[in-house]
């Protein structure tokens, strides 16, 4: 992402002299949005899609090499009268090891690839995420916040020869509940492939703490990406994801295929049948600086989304 630099160079009292920035950088989309479930409620099934996103970001060090930072996003999206500020967070570290403080992701979204085989313009329903379990959140875990305020999390990160591992908590509990996520992930970067696992406690569901365990692993073959996650929550429910795409020119076809197993009938929200079937498939084509996206998505509620839009960084 291209940084525009909004104020070159400050001085650190405490430690001696030290230089630090602040820079901008930012994204934005727009487009049109079908969701099939719009109907049921009335409203229209089609709708403007436009989001802007900007990032304030600090940097620095210290004279004995450890660099520091911190992050505020400002968002817009459509329908909005005002941009709405995340809250912040604020870093420090090096190459091997950074501690992390504030609205960030828990241990679990920083490691785990469950964001692989996004599809469209918005992500449509996320299916492809495989903590997204029938009625179970996508926002279930520890993660950044856009708009508000994840929790203040803490997170370590350790990093060495492709090998990481992350622990983090929440202090004040998640952004769903007052109850504290506690999780360790590890990962390994091999080649064009990279391979996760992690545990997480006290994850937030229908009132009562629950245990997760998550799996992601995603590479290529030949011409091909692919990748695989799965995921388990605490007599809740179980889900698998299966993800791939390929080039061709300019263009990127990618799609997905999910499957959820509830634990017991009704416990992931899924009902008769005890399980379901998600699927999406979705394109990218450069501009030359910018990306028309869109796809088509169904979730395990019968529901069809579809979008098509421009984005772009800046």
């Amino acid at each position: 992402m291209k940084k525009v630099l909004f104020a070159t160079t400050a001085l650190i009292a405490t430690g001696g002299m030290a230089a630090a920035d602040v820079s901008l950088s930012g994204s934005g989309r727009f487009g049109i949005v079908y969701n099939s479930a719009m109907d049921a409620a009335g409203q229209s099934k089609t709708k403007i899609e436009k989001r802007m996103t900007i990032n304030v970001d600090g940097t620095g060090s210290t004279d004995s090499g450890l660099d520091f930072g911190g992050r505020i996003r400002l968002r817009s999206d459509e329908n909005d009268a005002a941009s709405a500020a995340a809250s912040a967070n604020v870093w420090m570290g090096n190459d091997m090891f950074r501690i992390t403080v504030g609205n960030t992701e828990g241990a679990m979204v920083n490691r785990i690839g469950y964001f692989q085989g996004s599809i469209g313009l918005t992500g449509l329903h996320w299916a492809n995420v495989s903590f997204n379990m029938g009625s179970v959140s996508r926002f279930s875990l520890n993660t950044y916040s856009s708009r508000g305020n994840a929790g203040d999390v803490v997170r370590l990160d350790f990093n060495v020869a492709g090998f990481g591992v992350s622990l983090s908590t929440d202090s004040t509990g998640d952004h769903l509940s007052n109850r504290s996520e506690d999780a360790i992930a590890v990962s390994y970067n091999f080649g064009d492939w990279n391979v996760a696992a992690g545990y997480a406690t006290d994850v937030f569901r229908a009132g009562a703490e629950r245990d997760m365990f998550s799996l992601s692993a995603a590479g290529n073959i030949g011409d091909f990406g692919v990748g695989i996650q799965y995921s388990d929550l605490e007599d809740v429910a179980s889900k698998v994801v299966l993800n791939g795409e390929y080039d061709f020119g300019q263009t990127t076809v990618a799609a997905f295929v999910a499957h959820t197993d509830e634990d017991t009938v009704g416990s992931a929200g899924i009902g008769a049948g005890n399980e379901e079937t998600e699927y999406g498939i979705g394109f990218t084509h450069s501009l030359g600086g910018a990306v028309l996206a869109g796809g088509v998505s169904r979730n395990w509620q019968d529901e069809t989304m579809a979008d098509l839009g421009v984005r772009f960084n800046f």
